[in-house]
């Protein structure tokens, strides 16, 4: 297939360029992406390249276009992982042929395993100063001269650093300022520079000491305020200060730990990554390091905060595998600690957790993971996700102190049930409820377990939870809740056999209004968000097989109400782009999903926005690749 591109494009392009594919075409980077673009200038010939592309396959063309557009980490990351892993140097030497005999030298420099060389390159590349530097298994990133510098500087004025490695470039930059005013030529400036340096993270050595006796150390500036500026800070400090971590015990007990550690003059720096996750807890160690970490253990944590805040907001160098191998273990474990763990899952996460973190062996023929397919995991185990430090990730919102009212909830709560609830009498005569869910909308059927009680359960051989409430208690609790809150004919008989049994009298539910909770319910369990191939809109819909249900909508949101005849079902949709923004800013805002169909419904602006640019025009090349991108995003949810 490759071969066939090659030839095809050796038609319209240069032999240089031709080369330039051939030998990057599968390890594309940054200088073939620079070098790429000054061959584009040829319009006529990219468009005859786009044709030939068009007509292959639509991974070729994805894959082709991909090189228009050259990813950058964001500026946060960059901070969070000089926060972990960065240093600011400030080196003073005897040098007879320099002013007053001595030489100030200033380093930035981060040094990593030759296996993240590839990370270092992209923050190189981000900086556009610097170089590289490998020394064993070592690599090091580096920058000198004072106009490169300046880059540095620039960068973590306008981002921050947070931990107390900001006290180290507080005095970095003063000697910088010091020296670019050439005022380390004399004696006055040089003693400054000494005396900061002297508190710097290396302190100073006795034989600079001996050198300058009549200095006095400077006070080391202390960092105020550790709160976390950007979820992008937490994923790069992440990057070199966290780690994923098994446990299997000598019963074979499998159990899951998130770990960040750091030195204890950075505990309130660690306690607040338990307000930012909410979740974790923090332990200073009681051994002569003096260190302490964060800590997220609960199964459950982890799989609605951790994961998907890592999805959301990826990892980008060599711990990206530890956590695939992470989330992986996870999968094979199960969704809870109570599940059963087969001897060949066990045997399975052994495997995993013998290759991980530093027993990791390093492949010098590996080839930098695809941003497409870092998280292509097709098991939807890891979408449930929750709040974090207030700010909604997730698709699924898990128990928290910013729950809508109790009148929102049952609204929404009734919506819920008649689309996918069912009430019943058993044959023995007890009164039973039951909801039956996708597994990545897990968190949705804790919340309700959580207020009624019940149980959760896998329904084996399909992706799907049951939740199953029995208990009398629970029962009339959830009646009394959603009494004359049902619409559903058929929900309204079974509601009604239940309450006989237990003598509540069955109430008729109100006309429906515009801002009533039951709309995003019915959509959470029976509503559909999907762009049409046909005609390229974006339609929301509800399928019922009664028409009753669905014409108050139609009244209150617009749209259309249709049958379909193979399924012997109405089925309302709405696709007016003027509609279904006004749901996005103004109903969505106050009712919003609780399933992870609320992910799409929080892409619809950026679909209205990319969607005029999904054909191919010459002079929007970088929104065309934006829409590829936010296709395939889309897509995954699915």
């Amino acid at each position: 297939m490759f071969k066939m591109i090659n030839y095809l494009l050796a038609s319209v392009v240069s032999n240089e360029l031709i080369l330039k594919i051939r030998k990057n075409f599968l390890n594309i980077n940054n200088n073939f992406i620079n070098s790429f673009k000054k061959y584009m200038m040829n319009i006529n010939k990219l468009s005859l390249i786009h044709s030939i592309v068009q007509k292959n396959n639509n991974l070729i063309k994805k894959y082709f276009y991909s090189v228009l557009q050259n990813n950058k980490l964001h500026p946060y990351y960059i901070t969070g992982f000089v926060d972990g892993e960065g240093c600011f140097s400030i080196n003073v030497r005897p040098r007879p042929n320099r002013g007053k005999g001595y030489a100030v030298e200033l380093v930035f420099k981060i040094t990593l395993s030759i296996k993240d060389k590839l990370l270092l390159e992209d923050i190189k590349n981000y900086f556009n100063v610097g170089r590289l530097l490998i020394q064993g298994n070592s690599i090091s990133y580096c920058v000198k001269s004072l106009n490169e510098l300046q880059i540095i500087v620039n960068h973590f004025d306008n981002y921050p650093l947070i931990s107390n490695k900001w006290s180290d470039y507080q005095l970095f930059k003063q000697v910088f300022e010091i020296v670019q005013k050439k005022e380390h030529l004399d004696s006055e400036g040089l003693n400054k520079i000494v005396a900061l340096k002297a508190v710097s993270n290396r302190g100073w050595s006795d034989k600079l000491r001996e050198l300058f006796p009549d200095v006095v150390p400077a006070l080391r500036p202390i960092i105020q305020n550790q709160i976390i500026p950007d979820p992008n800070w937490v994923s790069g400090f992440i990057e070199g200060e966290g780690s994923f971590y098994i446990k299997i015990s000598n019963k074979d007990q499998v159990s899951f730990r998130f770990l960040v550690t750091q030195h204890e003059r950075d505990t309130e720096l660690l306690k607040n990554f338990i307000i930012f996750f909410d979740c974790g807890y923090f332990s200073l160690r009681s051994n002569s390091i003096k260190h302490g970490d964060f800590f997220v253990t609960k199964l459950e944590d982890i799989i609605c905060k951790i994961l998907p805040f890592f999805e959301k907001f990826p990892l980008h160098g060599n711990k990206l595998k530890d956590f695939l191998d992470f989330k992986k273990a996870i999968e094979l474990k199960g969704v809870t600690n109570n599940t059963y763990l087969t001897n060949e899952n066990l045997l399975k996460i052994k495997q995993i957790k013998e290759g991980m973190n530093k027993n990791r062996i390093f492949d010098n023929n590996e080839k930098k993971i695809s941003q497409d397919l870092k998280f292509s995991s097709s098991n939807p185990l890891i979408k449930s996700k929750g709040f974090i430090n207030k700010r909604q990730y997730s698709t699924i919102s898990t128990i928290s102190k910013e729950q809508p009212s109790q009148t929102k909830f049952l609204e929404w709560l009734a919506g819920l049930i008649d689309g996918d609830g069912q009430f019943q009498i058993t044959k023995k005569g007890f009164g039973s409820f039951k909801i039956i869910m996708n597994i990545k909308d897990k968190s949705l059927l804790y919340e309700i377990k959580h207020k009624y009680g019940g149980y959760v359960k896998s329904i084996s051989g399909s992706n799907s939870l049951k939740y199953k409430l029995q208990n009398t208690k629970g029962l009339i609790n959830l009646i009394t809740d959603v009494n004359g809150l049902i619409r559903n004919p058929i929900r309204m008989l079974q509601l009604n056999r239940i309450c006989l049994k237990y003598n509540v009298n069955l109430l008729e539910p109100k006309p429906l209004t515009y801002y009533n909770g039951w709309f995003s319910g019915i959509i959470d369990s029976d509503g559909s968000i999907h762009i049409d191939e046909k005609s390229g809109q974006l339609i929301i819909s509800v399928t019922q097989k009664n028409k009753y249900l669905l014409e108050p909508l139609q009244i209150l949101y617009g749209g259309k109400i249709q049958i379909i005849g193979h399924k012997d079902a109405f089925i309302y949709s709405i696709y007016r782009k003027q509609e279904i923004l006004k749901l996005v800013d103004d109903y969505w805002k106050k009712f919003p999903l609780k399933s992870s169909k609320n992910l799409k419904i929080n892409m619809i602006k950026e679909f209205y926005t990319l969607s005029d640019h999904r054909n191919l025009n010459i002079k929007y090349l970088k929104e065309f690749n934006q829409w590829i991108q936010f296709k395939d995003k889309w897509e995954k949810i699915s």
